[in-house]
Order: structure tokens, then C-alpha cells, then sequence
């Protein structure tokens, strides 16, 4: 595939690397050219291209993108004591690491994919590249961008075929706008997908394009907030290309999609997505997204961000995005390699075989392509090249996984060769390199060694000599892979990762452990204090998974309850929910909450599918939620206590009121009611504050379902009990009598509660109470709209720190009544429209018909040629009001006004008749409206019989 020009006006020059100082350091230090690639642990060859200066190219220069050109470079350096920059000439803001790469530096292959390189991201916009935004050559020209490799994906040794994939990418990498915007790599593991993704990088290059260029790996690092603060960062640039603050939960995903919206040709490419998909199960579906900030992000890619699009390697279908299969997005799967590509490929790797024997081979492998590279590695590398000399039982065993599964037996059965033909050393080395899914760089890896006994293994006696020619070994074989990140760390395919982690002999946490230098962890290492600090806290992260991975749960709770806080402190202090969550996925081992260890208790396990249902829901993904709050009342069930089960009971009802589920909910409330003891008895309870906040949930909910009086029969009864309603309770009583038209009451309750929860620190409920102020402000003809913008802005602080959905989107309805009631129609709308798609991602029902309406009104507003837009809007709303009376009356109320307004009174007639007699029976205090609206349309005989 042909490389972008580099050149043009304005093009940075290249770097070239300067072997003229390489060849004088080594003649005063008396080498000769044999020691000085041994000490590097290259072959002479190698070293003499860069003393030659042959490494660098006429036009391009030299690109050290390359991980083994960063090692190289890297280890000349400290062998003959010279600076790496030193090493480097020419190239303006050149810096060591940085360097823009030139495209490749030796043949990339398709064969086989990894996970691109072993070192975590940088997560602050400093680490990364400074700057984003590279200066123009005229003025007022658009901005340049820098292309971002947060992580250098691997690249094949050799690389063969996919031109027509390659094609298709590089057409669509410069289409404006970009026709699908999501392409999805799609395969197996070992079928090429990262391989093709790196070429296709390389064929980009690394001059500055017309719009941003960032690359993540899943693989290297699965941290969905870190992908997210690290594209913030990039691709929203403050004034001057100064790098912003990291932004906080709440701020980054509107950040990111507010830059990507902005118009540049902005390209993400995401690798191993999988790590951060579900595998299928009792509680997510195969391939949905873990994060729910992610799962937005990428469903509005596939809507349309600008001219942004998105490439993604992944294992999984993407679930998420099915509704987008037909337009915004589109799926690629690499093929496996035909005959003539594999035996290319197997020449490459130095098989010097017949047609004949690289066709038997060909067929062993089944044209996987990472298997047929680790069949020419092993043939080229143990057998001379002769593959006739791999014996008739080998092939006729790698014949037999057809039987079976094909693709992983057939590799299996190759890497079980590579096992017994590498050396002892070499084969101990990549076995415990495999402990480290990250990679390790070679400090961690001495480490091991110094260890010795079992620890170290074959590799015991190596000095930093021998460890770096077993990886360079290794690295040649296609076996291992290194990229730098700030530290060289080495990594390998998750394949190669399984397969030889199984010939360990030592528990993987003892390997984990001293090669992280880390004293094995104590409960009394638990600060007193929970932390804020994000170094802090990804410290202790790191102590529970691997107290987890050594099978030391209970340990692991305690530093997760007592040490971070558990939810009341990683959830409302720091808002860390993605965090959070990770955690709790990695107690219950995976996706299913039930999955929690069996070795601790029964109410510790209840209560972390709580504290996951917990996190689920402030991010949004409600469905989730439900499953973890269904688990913790499977397990509750069994105790002798009732009230961990009435709260879950309770909790999972407000979850399934949030997606518009409201007979379920008020069948669990009931049934909690039920345990928590009769509501009529309930000042004789043992837990009267459990089912006080029972009733009043059952009174929001049945005022949801339209039955007003048997909803202010419960609100009065909880003033019965002696309760004094505060929090959640008052919030919904409140709601309940601004519903009614009593604005005056809902303004003066509200202000209570919210200076209550204030003093309590309930930060959570005080956003709430702002943004129900804000609406009660606005109701009425004369609605205060400066102070309910104040109002707003106070509910944006926590929506800001946590991204709490919920209050999301409240603000989103409260922000668009405000353009509304200012006359800001296009502003409204955009409010309305981007809190719809958020509550549709999430699945929340009720806003998402209550957003409609808002948007619906703004368009009627703007006029008569928005009257479509209106009425579909509108039509919508009333679908999505399932069984909310109020949400599903205001719905069909402007469904009539906009096909009214439309042209098709008879159906606008029908409707306002619809919304007249519902508003009617709510007391709504806009029923009036509906009922002069029809009458404005002439109402036939069958809407006034309707409406009586």
C-alpha cells in the first residue's frame, strides 16, 4: 500500500538518525561492530545498517514508531553512554520516544495480530504528545493535528494480502463525510485484525492532518475512564493547543463529543474492544459494552459526530450499535489467508519448501493467519526451513482439530512444538511474561530472575545481557512484542499469552508479585482515610485485583469497603463509577453478578451485586442494574434478616420506574411491603425508615400511573407514620403537587429539603431538588427564568463530577425548557435531542418521551416548515410514554397540535380528544389547553362523547 506524501508546504523535517556519532563512539570505546550488537542484542547486520546510516530513508527519514527501533535506540544509548535525542537530527520538537513516525521501517505483516504494546497509557494530557495541534504554515489556515499512538499496536513481522481491505480503509479514512462512520474489524483472534490496523496506520503516516489521528489499545490498557480523559484531552485542546485539566466522570464524554462534533475529519482507532465487551450471560448480552460512557460514544459516532469516524478491532460483534448495521456502521471480517498469501508468507519466515509442502501445510493451518506465521516462525527457525522435517504425526495432529475447535487446537498444537524446541530459558522467560497481560518491561522481568529457585526457573544465573537477547530471541520468532509508552515493556498475542501462562509451575500471582517489586499486600495498608488522589486510588485498585487473582476475596472486600470507601466513597465522593464498576466485575469474575466468591459470607456477596447495581445505574446502564439487584435478592433471600431484601426489592422498583416499567415496580414495592411489614402497622415496625421510603416510592409510582388520589393517599399516610419527608421522599411528594398545578407548595417543600440535604452532604438529592426548582420556576406564564438558570447551573455541578445519568438528564429537560421559554429554539432543541439520545442509549422510557415533547415543541415554535419534524417527534413521545399517564398526556396533546398544524386536522382532532380527556382525569393544570385546542379544530361527536 502505497505511504501519504509527507511533503508540503509547511511539513516539519524529517528526523534522521545520526550514525556518524554511533561510529565515532564505538571506535573510542575500542569496539568492534560483533560486540556492539551483541551488547544490544541485535545481529551484526542489523547494527551495521545504523552505523551506515542505511536505517534512514531519502525521503522519509528515520521513524523510530517502530518498537524495535525504540529498543534499539534505547540500548545504543546505554551501552556507549550517549543521549537517545543525541541520537536523533533534524525534525523540529523531535523528542525522545515522540518522534513522529514516517511510515514503516521494515515489513509489517497481516498475518497475525497482538495486542499493541505492553506500557499503560498516559492518562494527562502532558504525557501524551505535546502539541495536539500542530502550527500552519498560512495564516488562517485550519489547524494540523498530530496523530496520537496512545499505544503502538504490533506489527506483524511480515505482511501479505488485504489490499482490498487496505483499499477500503484508506478510501474512507479521507471521505468527507466519512461513509460508514464506525468500521468494525471483526474476527477471531489470530486473524489479522490489529496487523491490518497498524498498516493501515502506517500507511496514514504521522504528518499533520487536517484532523486528529488517536490510537488506543484495549489490550494494553481496558480502562474505559483513561481512553475517555486521554481523547478528551486530545482531541479538546484548550486556547493555544494548551492542554486542558483532565475533565471530571461527568464532563468527559460531553467534552469529547462537543470536539468531535466540531467538524474535523477526527479518526479513532480502538483495538481489542472485546477486553471491554461482555462474553455473554446471566447478566449482559454477547458483546455489549461494559461502560456505558463508551457505549455513547460510539453509538453517536455511528449517528454522526461531525466528520469523525471510528475504526475498531474486536472479537464480538458490536451489539451496541445493531440499531446503526445498515448505515453507521459496517463490518469487515478478514478472511482467512488463501494458499498463495500463506505460502508467501511461510517464505518469508525463511520456509524454503516445494509448492507441495507448503500446500500440506497450508491445509494443517486452515489459513489462520497467526497460525500459518507461527508455522513458518517454528519451520524457518527450528527445522532449517525444511518443512518436510515437521513429522507426519504433527500435521496429522494439526489435520485432526478440524474435529474440534478449529482455530485454537490447530495453534495450540503449534505453540506445544515452539514449547519443547525453544530453550529452557527462552521458554520460562515467555511464560511468565505471560503472567503480565500489560506487558513487563525488562526491570520487572530481572526482577524474576534475581528471585531465582522456581520464581526465575531456567532463567536463574541470566544477567541483563542474557534477558535481553532471550527477548530479542523471542521478539525475531513473532513470539513477543515491544513497544514504548514512557518505560520498553515487552507483551505478546493473548493466544501465545494462554498457552505458555499454562506451562508455568507457579501460582501466577507469586510471579505477578515479585515481578511488581510491590510487599504483598495487608489489610493494614488500608489508609485511614478513604482516597481521592487517582494515583491513590489506582494503587488500591491494583491491590484488589490482585488479591482476587491470588484467591484472597475476603482481603480484597475488606480494601474495597474499608480502604476505598466502597460506594459511598468511590461513587458519590469521587464519582468514579467506571472504576467502580470495574471492580465489582472483577469480584464477580466476569459479567454475571451472581458470580461473586463463594467463600465470603452471604450478606458480603449480596452486598457487592448492590454496590454493582449501584454503579451500573448512576452510569446508565439501567438493564444491567436490574440484573445485579435481581442477584443480590436471590442471595438475600436466604438470610435470616428481611431488610437486605426489602431494600433490593425497593432499589430494583425505583430502577424499573426509571425505564418505565411501572406495574413491575409497584408489584416489588408490594412485595417489599409485604417483608418490611403492613404499611398499616408500619409505626410498630422494627424498621419503620425501611418502609416509609417503600410507601413513598409506591406513591411516586402510582402517581406515574396516573392514579393521583391513591398517590396523595400515600404521600398523606407518610405524614401519618410521623415521618418528616426529606431527600428522595420530599423530592418525589413535591413532584407530585407541581404535577398538580400547586407550584407554590412543590417551591417551598423543595427549598426545605434541599437546605436538609445540603447540610447532610447529599449531594446527589440537592442536584434534584435545583433541577425540580428550576421547572417550578419556569411553569405558569410568568416563570422566573434567570433564577432557574441559576438553578441549572447548581444541578450541573454534580451531573459535572459524577456523570450520574439520571441527573443527566434532568438537566438536558430542564436546559431545554429554558431555551424554549427564551425563544433559543435551535438551542432547545439541541438540549432536547442530545438528552434523548442519552436516554435512549440507557434505556431510560419516561425521559425519553418527555425530551420528545420538548424537542416536538421547539420545532412547532420555529414554524410551518417544521411541522414533520414536529409530528414525528411527537408521534415518538407518545410511544415512549408507555405507561406514564402524565408523560403519555402532554405526548398526545402536541401530537394533536403538530398533525393539526401539518395539515391533518381529523388525526389532530383525535389526538387533542385523547390528551383532553387524560389531562382531565390527571386535574392536569394544562387541560384546559388541550380542551380549547380541540375545540379551535371543531370537535366531531364522537371526540366530544371521548372527552365526556
Amino acid at each position: 500500500m502505497a505511504q501519504v506524501p509527507r511533503a508540503g508546504r509547511g511539513a516539519e523535517p524529517a528526523a534522521h538518525f545520526n550514525h556518524a556519532l554511533l561510529l565515532r563512539a564505538r571506535l573510542e570505546l575500542d569496539l568492534t561492530q560483533e560486540q556492539v550488537a551483541a551488547s544490544i542484542g541485535v545481529d551484526v547486520r542489523t547494527y551495521r545498517r545504523y552505523e551506515s546510516g542505511a536505517v534512514n530513508d531519502p525521503r522519509l527519514g528515520f521513524s523510530v514508531r517502530s518498537p524495535s527501533r525504540r529498543r534499539i535506540l534505547e540500548r545504543l544509548g546505554a551501552e556507549l553512554g550517549l543521549a537517545e535525542a543525541d541520537l536523533l537530527v533534524g525534525g523540529a520538537g523531535v523528542a525522545p520516544g515522540k518522534a513522529p513516525a514516517a511510515g514503516g521501517d521494515a515489513a509489517a505483516s497481516g498475518a497475525g495480530e497482538a495486542p499493541a504494546g505492553a506500557a499503560e497509557a498516559p492518562t494527562g494530557a502532558a504525557e501524551a504528545q505535546a502539541p495536539a495541534i500542530a502550527p500552519t504554515a498560512a495564516h488562517g489556515a485550519a489547524p494540523a493535528w498530530r496523530p496520537l499512538h496512545a499505544h503502538t499496536l504490533q506489527r506483524a513481522r511480515h505482511f501479505v494480502g488485504r489490499g482490498e481491505i487496505l483499499d477500503r480503509l484508506a478510501a474512507w479514512a479521507g471521505a468527507s463525510p466519512p461513509s460508514p462512520r464506525v468500521i468494525a474489524l471483526l474476527g477471531v483472534g489470530g486473524a489479522g485484525k490489529t496487523a491490518i490496523a497498524e498498516r493501515f496506520l502506517q500507511g496514514l503516516g504521522d504528518a499533520p492532518r487536517p484532523g486528529g489521528v488517536l490510537v488506543w489499545s484495549f489490550y494494553d490498557d481496558p480502562r474505559t475512564e483513561a481512553f475517555l480523559d486521554q481523547a478528551a484531552v486530545y482531541f479538546a485542546p484548550g486556547p493555544g493547543a494548551a492542554p486542558r485539566p483532565p475533565a471530571a466522570p461527568g464532563e468527559q464524554l460531553a467534552r469529547l463529543k462537543e470536539a468531535l462534533g466540531q467538524g474535523p475529519p477526527h479518526l479513532l482507532v480502538l483495538d481489542g474492544l472485546e477486553t471491554v465487551q461482555a462474553e455473554g450471560g446471566a447478566g449482559r448480552a454477547h458483546g455489549e459494552l461494559h461502560d456505558a460512557l463508551v457505549r455513547r460514544l460510539l453509538c453517536a459516532l455511528a449517528a454522526g459526530l461531525g466528520g469523525a469516524r471510528a475504526l475498531v478491532t474486536s472479537r464480538f460483534e458490536l451489539a451496541d450499535l445493531a440499531a446503526w448495521a445498515e448505515g453507521g456502521l459496517s463490518t469487515i471480517r478478514p478472511e482467512s489467508l488463501g494458499e498463495g498469501d500463506a505460502a508467501s508468507l511461510m517464505r518469508r519466515w525463511g520456509i524454503q519448501s516445494d509448492d507441495d509442502a507448503l500446500r500440506a501445510l497450508f491445509e494443517s493451518t486452515g489459513g489462520h493467519a497467526l497460525s500459518v506465521a507461527v508455522v513458518g516462525s517454528y519451520v524457518g527457525a527450528f527445522l532449517g526451513g525444511d518443512a518436510g522435517r515437521l513429522s507426519a504425526a504433527r500435521a496429522a495432529h494439526l489435520a485432526e482439530a478440524e474435529r474440534d475447535d478449529v482455530l485454537a487446537r490447530r495453534l495450540s498444537s503449534v505453540l506445544s512444538a515452539y514449547a519443547r524446541a525453544l530453550p529452557p530459558g527462552e521458554r520460562d522467560l515467555l511464560a511468565r511474561l505471560s503472567v503480565f497481560p500489560g506487558g513487563a518491561g525488562e526491570a520487572a522481568l530481572l526482577q524474576l530472575v534475581r528471585a531465582g529457585g522456581e520464581i526465575a526457573g531456567a532463567m536463574a544465573g541470566w544477567g541483563a545481557a542474557e534477558l535481553a537477547r532471550g527477548l530479542a530471541r523471542l521478539e525475531r520468532l513473532g513470539l513477543v512484542f515491544a513497544a514504548r509508552q514512557g518505560e520498553l515493556c515487552h507483551s505478546t498475542h493473548p493466544f501465545v499469552r494462554q498457552h505458555f501462562k499454562s506451562l508455568l509451575g507457579v501460582p501466577p500471582d507469586r510471579i505477578h508479585a515479585a515481578g511488581s517489586a510491590a510487599p504483598p499486600p495487608r489489610l493494614d495498608e488500608a489508609p485511614r482515610r478513604a482516597p481521592r488522589e487517582r494515583q491513590a486510588v489506582d494503587a488500591y485498585e491494583a491491590i484488589v485485583t490482585e488479591l482476587l487473582g491470588a484467591g484472597r476475596a475476603t482481603e480484597a472486600y475488606e480494601i474495597y469497603a474499608l480502604g476505598l470507601g466502597g460506594f459511598a466513597h468511590l461513587g458519590l465522593q469521587l464519582g468514579d463509577m467506571a472504576r467502580g464498576a470495574r471492580l465489582l466485575r472483577a469480584f464477580a469474575g466476569g459479567d454475571d453478578p451472581r458470580g461473586m466468591p463463594a467463600s465470603l459470607p452471604a450478606r458480603v456477596r449480596a452486598s457487592l451485586a448492590y454496590d454493582a447495581g449501584l454503579y451500573a445505574g448512576a452510569l446508565g446502564d439501567l438493564a444491567f442494574a436490574c440484573a445485579c439487584y435481581e442477584a443480590h435478592n436471590e442471595i438475600a433471600g436466604a438470610l435470616a434478616d428481611p431488610a437486605p431484601l426489602a431494600t433490593g426489592l425497593r432499589t430494583l422498583a425505583y430502577t424499573e420506574r426509571l425505564r418505565g416499567n411501572l406495574t413491575e415496580a409497584r408489584r416489588l414495592l408490594e412485595r417489599a411491603s409485604e417483608i418490611a411489614g403492613r404499611v398499616e402497622s408500619a409505626v410498630r415496625a422494627s424498621d419503620s425508615g425501611q418502609t416509609v421510603r417503600i410507601v413513598a416510592l409506591l406513591a411516586a409510582v402510582l402517581h406515574d400511573l396516573g392514579e393521583v388520589d391513591a398517590a396523595g393517599e400515600r404521600f398523606a399516610l407518610l405524614r401519618a407514620m410521623g415521618d418528616a419527608p426529606v431527600a428522595r421522599r420530599a423530592l418525589w411528594e413535591a413532584e407530585h403537587a407541581l404535577a398538580l398545578g400547586r407550584r407554590d407548595e412543590a417551591r417551598e417543600a423543595t427549598e426545605r429539603n434541599l437546605a436538609a440535604c445540603r447540610r447532610r452532604g447529599w449531594e446527589g438529592h440537592v442536584a434534584h431538588g435545583h433541577t425540580l426548582l428550576g421547572l417550578a420556576l419556569l411553569e405558569g406564564g410568568d416563570g422566573d427564568v434567570a433564577s432557574a438558570e441559576a438553578h441549572l447551573v447548581e444541578a450541573r455541578r454534580w451531573a459535572s463530577a459524577t456523570g450520574e445519568v439520571e441527573v443527566a438528564l434532568r438537566c438536558h429537560e430542564l436546559a431545554a425548557r429554558l431555551a424554549l421559554a427564551r425563544g433559543r429554539l435551535d438551542d432547545g432543541a439541541r438540549q432536547a435531542l442530545e438528552g434523548l439520545h442519552v436516554a435512549e442509549a440507557c434505556g431510560f422510557g419516561p425521559f425519553r418521551a418527555r425530551l420528545a415533547v420538548v424537542a416536538a415543541r421547539c420545532a412547532l415554535a420555529r414554524g410551518a416548515g417544521e411541522a414533520a419534524s414536529a409530528v414525528a417527534l411527537a408521534d415518538a413521545a407518545v410511544a415512549w410514554a408507555g405507561e406514564d399517564a402524565w408523560a403519555r398526556a402532554d405526548a398526545l396533546h402536541w401530537a394533536g397540535v403538530a398533525a393539526a398544524r401539518e395539515g391533518d386536522v381529523p388525526r389532530g382532532r383525535e389526538l387533542l380528544a385523547g390528551a383532553a380527556a387524560l389531562r382531565r382525569r390527571l386535574r392536569h393544570p394544562e387541560a384546559a389547553a388541550s380542551r380549547e385546542a380541540l375545540l379551535r379544530l371543531g370537535p366531531t361527536p364522537e371526540s366530544e362523547a371521548r372527552f365526556r
